[in-house]
C-alpha cells in the first residue's frame, strides 16, 4: 500500500468519525417533555390601560401614578391556577427549587415563595419542559386579571404636604378592599375564575411579577414621567392590591413589606413565551 493510499484511508477514518459524532450530538439533544403541562389561558390583543407601578410625586407631593392607555398586539398565554405544592415539591425534589413550607398530597397552591423562588422554578420549569417560562411583569399581570383587578389610586387625600396622611389612606383603602382576609390557604379552583377564565386571581395569595419598585417625578398635571429610577431588591406583588416585597422574603408578614398591608401569602403562575 502506497504512502498517498494510506492518506487517504486515514482521511477517510477522521471524516466518518466526524459524522458520527454530528449524529451522536444530535441524538444526544435533550429530550422533549411528554408530562402534563399546566392548563393555561390566552388574554387576547386589544386596548387596555394600565396605572405605572411605583411610587411618583409632583413637586414635593407624593400623587397616583398616571395610568396610561395600551394597546396589546400579541396575546398572552398564563397559567390558569397558580403553581401548586405538588408541582413545586417537583422542582425541589430535583433540586430546581429549595425546599419551603408544603402540605404533601394536596391540591394547595404553593405559598412562602420569594422573588427568588419563583425565578428558580420558572428556569427548571423551562429546562424541563423545553419551552420559554417566566413571571409576569405587574403590567401582564394587571391585563390578566380582568374583572378581578382592584386599582390602588388614591386621588387627593388632603393636606398633600403630609406624607402620613397618604399612607394613613392607603392603610384604610387597602383594609376595605380586603375585607374580611381568609387566613387559611384553599384549594385551587376555590376563588373561581375572572372574566377571562384565570382562576383564583385577587384571593389571599398575592403572586410575584418580575416588576422592580420604581421612583419618579410626574410632570406638573400628573399624566407624563419627567425622570425615575429603578430599584430591582424590591418587587411588585401583586393580589387585592399592589404591594413592594423585598424579593427575598417568603412571608411578607414578618417583615419586608413598604408601608401598608402585607399580603397574606405569596405565591406565583408564570407566563409561555410562546415566540
Amino acid at each position: 500500500m502506497t504512502f498517498k493510499t494510506k492518506m487517504y484511508l486515514i482521511l477517510g477514518v477522521l471524516l466518518l468519525g466526524g459524522v458520527a459524532g454530528l449524529t451522536f450530538l444530535q441524538v444526544s439533544s435533550p429530550p422533549k417533555y411528554t408530562g402534563k403541562l399546566p392548563e393555561t389561558v390566552d388574554i387576547p390583543t386589544g386596548p387596555y390601560s394600565y396605572r405605572i407601578a411605583g411610587q411618583f410625586r409632583v413637586g414635593t407631593h407624593i400623587v397616583d401614578a398616571p395610568v396610561q392607555q395600551r394597546i396589546a398586539d400579541q396575546p398572552l398565554t398564563i397559567m390558569k391556577y397558580p403553581v401548586s405544592q405538588t408541582d413545586y415539591a417537583v422542582c425541589v425534589s430535583a433540586e430546581g427549587c429549595e425546599a419551603t413550607d408544603v402540605i404533601t398530597g394536596t391540591d394547595l397552591p404553593q405559598t412562602g415563595i420569594s422573588f427568588h423562588d419563583a425565578k428558580a422554578y420558572a428556569a427548571w420549569f423551562s429546562e424541563l419542559t423545553q419551552q420559554h417560562w417566566r413571571l409576569p411583569t405587574d403590567e401582564e399581570w394587571t391585563r390578566a386579571a380582568g374583572d378581578r383587578f382592584h386599582d390602588d389610586a388614591l386621588g387627593d387625600p388632603g393636606n398633600a404636604d403630609d406624607p402620613a396622611q397618604r399612607w394613613i389612606e392607603n392603610y384604610r383603602a387597602q383594609t376595605k378592599t380586603r375585607g374580611d382576609s381568609e387566613p387559611e390557604l384553599l384549594s385551587l379552583g376555590s376563588y373561581g375564575e375572572n372574566d377571562l377564565g384565570i382562576a383564583d386571581i385577587s384571593g389571599n395569595i398575592w403572586e410575584w411579577t418580575d416588576t422592580c419598585y420604581r421612583t419618579g417625578n410626574l410632570s406638573s398635571n400628573g399624566k407624563s414621567i419627567v425622570d425615575s429610577s429603578e430599584y430591582c431588591g424590591v418587587r411588585a406583588a401583586q393580589g387585592k392590591h399592589r404591594a413592594y416585597i423585598i424579593e427575598f422574603v417568603r412571608d411578607a408578614k414578618v417583615g419586608g413589606c413598604a408601608v401598608g398591608i402585607p399580603p397574606d401569602y405569596l405565591g406565583f403562575r408564570l407566563v409561555l413565551d410562546r415566540s
